[in-house]
């Protein structure tokens, strides 16, 4: 009876007992809440609060003595309620925390589990001299770069973003890396890789949600490096021999 009263009727008694500052007779109850009151032998529900907001409420029923509620009693009611007031506002507080742990551990291995998703180990190509990092600004976030080398004298650099921060961009970063990985796999050159890589990754994104990526693909044995963008920002070529840098910009979005 007394789960039956906490899942039907809680939410008709909150909201008397906060239209009331103070203790709810039975008698007095809206109809439909009276009779779950009086299913329980309810007489009076007394509020408890914490810094004015309501966190719990006493349940009282019949006295012993079978007389009437008097001005003594819900003296005796409030000290009670002052009492009880704090502990439920620290168990409150304790499951927010706890909650809060739970989460802040599980962001840690998501953040684990997105680090060891990017590349561990720096390739050795020959006349390249390759480094790469990422720090996300969160526990995980949608920064997202690659190294991909499945063919002989071929080599491909990838760098993206993913839109937003935190676990949405996250999941995005690791699908779009796995349909990058999937798809260079079939020896797709650079135009043809990103219009493959878009129509795959967009068809479940949500609208607010976008990528931009580009693409370094290297010809080791010819020395030539193509560039793929999609939307991403500029290259930035630095030539040693002549100190010059030149912003590097395909064409098209």
């Amino acid at each position: 009876a007394w789960d039956a009263f906490c899942a039907a009727s809680t939410p008709d008694l909150l909201d008397e007992l906060r239209a009331t500052r103070r203790s709810l007779r039975t008698e007095y109850a809206s109809p439909r809440l009276r009779r779950a009151l009086e299913g329980l032998q309810i007489e009076v529900v007394y509020p408890i609060r914490a810094n004015d907001a309501l966190v719990g409420a006493l349940l009282v029923g019949e006295k012993r003595s079978e007389s009437a509620f008097h001005a003594s009693d819900f003296e005796f009611l409030a000290a009670i309620g002052q009492q009880v007031a704090p502990a439920v506002e620290n168990a409150f507080l304790y499951e927010d925390l706890r909650g809060q742990e739970r989460l802040r551990h599980e962001l840690q291995i998501a953040r684990q589990i997105q680090m060891q998703s990017l590349p561990q180990e720096i390739p050795h190509i020959t006349g390249l001299d390759i480094a790469g990092s990422s720090v996300p600004a969160l526990e995980v976030g949608g920064d997202y770069f690659d190294y991909l080398n499945g063919r002989p004298d071929h080599f491909t650099v990838m760098v993206g973003d993913v839109s937003g921060k935190g676990t949405s961009a996250a999941l995005y970063m690791s699908k779009l890396q796995g349909i990058v990985r999937s798809l260079h796999g079939f020896g797709l050159g650079p135009t043809e890789l990103f219009v493959r890589t878009n129509l795959l990754l967009g068809r479940d994104m949500e609208r607010r949600s976008f990528v931009t990526a580009i693409g370094g693909f290297f010809e080791t044995r010819r020395c030539e490096l193509v560039i793929a963008r999609a939307g991403h920002l500029p290259l930035f070529h630095y030539a040693q021999a002549t100190g010059r840098i030149e912003r590097i910009l395909p064409r098209g979005l």
